[in-house]
């Protein structure tokens, strides 16, 4: 194994294949920052390079744009309330009220340095899990998976603040938005109206953006001034205290990294659920979160960074162990290694040792050369948050309209997301939660999914499960976690006003 990690370094060390990283950093950092247009449309525009490269070069070129995404996926989040992409919805909760505050640069720094950190730690995983996770993964099936879903469910609660049950109903709402479209196993359509577009289902980019892009910037316009409600100050400073903050925060970084890393080796799960998982369950463990998180707390923004990047590493122990991709991003990848020659699978793990060493190698390499750069421009991308009003919206909204249409180019999404828009911005209004309503639309159909396998395969009986069980333990803990720390804090300040 040494001699092929040392062979995996000097392959992508070749001043040609570094040379392919960089370009594949650069397109990744730039592209995928807009909203909507994501690491798949930037690797659909690398792919025909890949053909008269070589395997290392492909690698390089390939794999950068999808490794250090997420990293560039948090500034639009932070500094506009516009998600760049599935895994950076959960940025928005912490990073854009800190922006408000004249904290962008702070936010960013934070966000950045825990993202290289995350995709270091995820790279680690990776390699420790080669010769480990095979049989772990194995023993896992559908019931399990089904639980494990329930588990992220249960964290609605926990995203609502003072108000659970609000959140609890509009997880429910979420929950039954997802199931429009067709019926994955019987093929029934539902709550589709005879509408084409609807078949699909609704799309997670557009809504995402409706409740909370298009809410800010109708608060923007009324309020009448840029996204900062504070002088920005230094921003030097800021940058310094966000790196630090992420080096503060050493335990919750490797602990949301190891969610990021086990969400990421269950395939079909992906960023869209790492970032909740990540976010909910600092908020449950975190001093004070219940009072500060969603209102700028740094330590949201480090939680979700971390777990989003290093999901990256453990979703590639699927796909190189097994050929199972584990996101629909890695499916196209999976496609561009075939293209020059490189199959997922048993070869990964044997003969072709050093070419799944040059992907654990680059993930490390590349996180920190994506920091560096991000940090390099801290301070100019924190200015955006000064621009005037009559300048900022329209160029944000353009950007919304783009990301909206980019999902799927159907100009029906960008419909979508004026309606979700006005609901959004009700709910603002109202005070009603609105990441329930994004994490009941992402775990719907996962949930149904696994559900109606386990129900196919085991009956009722797959409740009896061992791993069911034992996760079912879990759910119980996570679901009574917050309201025994309530009542703990509660009657400890009986004590002391007594």
């Amino acid at each position: 194994m040494i001699d092929a990690a040392i062979e995996g370094l000097f392959g992508i060390l070749q001043w040609k294949a570094f040379l392919l990283m960089i370009v594949g950093i650069i397109v990744s950092s730039t592209l995928v920052a807009m909203p909507g247009i994501g690491s798949k449309t930037a690797i659909a525009l690398m792919l025909p390079i890949a053909f008269v490269l070589n395997q290392f070069e492909a690698i390089c070129l390939i794999m950068s744009v999808w490794a250090v995404s997420n990293t560039a996926n948090s500034i639009t989040s932070i500094l506009f309330s516009v998600p760049g992409g599935g895994g950076s919805q959960a940025t928005i909760m912490d990073g854009y009220p800190m922006a408000r505050k004249g904290e962008a640069a702070r936010a960013l720094a934070a966000a950045f340095t825990s993202s290289a950190i995350g995709g270091i730690i995820g790279a680690i995983a990776l390699f420790l899990a080669i010769p480990v996770l095979r049989p772990l993964v194995l023993i896992l099936g559908p019931p399990e998976f089904f639980m494990l879903v329930m588990v992220g469910v249960a964290m609605v609660g926990t995203l609502s603040g003072k108000s659970p049950i609000k959140g609890i109903i509009i997880g429910g709402l979420g929950i039954l938005v997802s199931l429009v479209g067709v019926h994955v196993s019987t093929g029934l359509h539902r709550f589709t109206f005879d509408q084409l577009y609807l078949v699909d289902g609704l799309k997670l980019i557009p809504v995402t953006i409706g409740l909370f892009a298009i809410p800010e910037l109708i608060y923007m316009a009324v309020k009448g001034t840029g996204i900062a409600d504070v002088p920005l100050g230094d921003l030097t400073k800021g940058r310094r205290q966000g790196i630090k903050d992420a080096f503060t925060h050493w335990w919750l970084v490797i602990r949301s990294s190891l969610i990021g890393i086990w969400v990421g080796i269950i395939p079909g799960l992906g960023s869209s659920v790492a970032d909740w998982f990540a976010y909910g369950s600092a908020k449950q463990t975190c001093p004070g979160a219940s009072d500060t998180f969603g209102k700028g707390d740094v330590r949201g923004v480090i939680a979700v960074d971390a777990a989003t990047n290093a999901k990256e590493g453990g979703s590639l122990i699927p796909t190189l162990a097994f050929g199972i991709p584990g996101s629909s991003t890695l499916a196209l990848i999976f496609g561009g290694l075939i293209i020059v020659g490189i199959s997922p699978g048993k070869n990964m793990l044997t003969t072709d040792l050093s070419l799944t060493f040059s992907m654990i190698w680059l993930l490390i390499i590349g996180s920190i050369i994506t920091s560096i750069l991000c940090l390099a421009f801290t301070r100019q991308l924190a200015l955006a948050t000064t621009v005037r009003p009559t300048i900022l919206i329209p160029i944000v909204l353009g950007m919304a309209v783009i990301g909206s249409f980019a999902a799927s180019n159907r100009f029906e999404d960008v419909v979508i997301m004026a309606v979700f828009g006005l609901i959004g911005y009700f709910m603002r209004f109202a005070g009603w939660p609105r990441p329930p309503f994004l994490l009941g639309l992402v775990l719907g159909p996962i949930a149904e999914r696994y559900l109606w396998t386990s129900i196919q395969l085991y009956g009722g009986e797959f409740l009896l499960r061992p791993g069911v069980i034992t996760i079912f333990i879990l759910l119980v803990l996570v679901i009574f976690y917050p309201v025994l720390m309530r009542k703990l804090s509660i009657g400890k300040g009986n004590d002391v006003s007594g």
